[in-house]
């Protein structure tokens, strides 16, 4: 276990960093990463380090907090409760352990003041770069709305007469047939199904979804050979990728760059204070 400065560290605050530090990493990677449970048990171990040198320092900076705007913030964080269907009962059970999270939080909000000053801001440069750095985030993906015609391929058909049959399919639907006319009645699909809804471009690689999206409005595909079946497809609608504007979401963008330059002004006051903190790996004193 922890000790900071004298302070033990709850055990299970490390295991919720380390499960939340590895979990990240392997969405990223797609992949496990048990090998690397010590690299990530030492991130959590210094996050949680971190976040209680903060604590202990905005406590030690703002040790008494005003009555009236503490009563101000905990009557609201009450009032949000009860919008939740909160019970007054349960409230009041938990008055003293909410009254204690709203000091610590305006602590905290003190202690930020009283690092960043007047620089608690951010400006338009710091927006447009986080707004570039992020870019992709405000992406939305290309999406296709198409007829499915499918025919599955086994041991009792051979696929050279399935192949016919598609390409036969296709030159009638391409002569001006009724695409989904022909789907109906010669679809393979067990449900019956012939349309596919909206799809998003998810997996460029994959050989359906790279036809797919390869096609123009009103196209029949060329005869796709995916998953033990034959298919055609027709795109009906498309909607093409798109970039939110900066100004669409300025707001986010704001509170999102604020957000980060909080933090990193955090971390550099928690940098500064492990210089000094007596930090122990203790027994459980349990």
């Amino acid at each position: 276990m922890l000790r900071v400065n004298g302070e033990l560290v709850d055990q299970e605050l490390v295991e919720e960093s380390f499960h939340r530090v590895k979990t990240a990493e392997e969405q990223k990677l797609q992949a496990s990463c048990c090998e690397r449970d010590p690299e990530f048990y030492e991130i959590a171990e210094q996050e949680v380090t971190d976040s209680i040198l903060i604590a202990q320092e905005a406590e030690k900076r703002f040790t008494e907090i005003p009555e009236a705007e503490l009563k101000e913030n905990l009557k609201k964080l009450i009032d949000t409760y009860r919008e939740h269907g909160a019970s007054w009962e349960m409230l009041e059970a938990q008055r003293d352990l909410m009254r204690h999270e709203v000091a610590a939080s305006l602590r905290m909000d003190k202690l930020l003041k009283d690092i960043l000053g007047d620089d608690d801001q951010v400006s338009d440069a710091e927006v447009t770069e986080f707004y570039e750095n992020h870019r992709d985030e405000y992406r939305t993906p290309a999406e296709v709305h198409s007829l499915h015609l499918m025919k599955t391929l086994n041991e009792n058909v051979r696929a050279e007469e399935v192949f016919s049959k598609m390409c036969e399919l296709r030159r009638e639907g391409m002569a001006g047939i009724d695409f989904a006319e022909l789907a109906k009645a010669e679809t393979e699909k067990s449900t019956g199904e012939i349309d596919l809804g909206w799809i998003t471009l998810d997996r460029p690689a994959n050989p359906f979804e790279a036809t797919l999206f390869s096609m123009q409005l009103g196209e029949i595909s060329p005869v796709i050979v995916y998953e033990h079946a034959m298919h055609l497809v027709k795109v009906i609608e498309r909607k093409e990728e798109a970039v939110a504007g900066i100004d669409e979401v300025r707001e986010e963008l704001e509170e999102r760059a604020l957000g980060k330059k909080r933090r990193q002004a955090l971390q550099e006051l928690a940098k500064g204070l492990r210089e000094t903190a007596v930090i122990e790996k203790v027994e459980d004193e349990s």
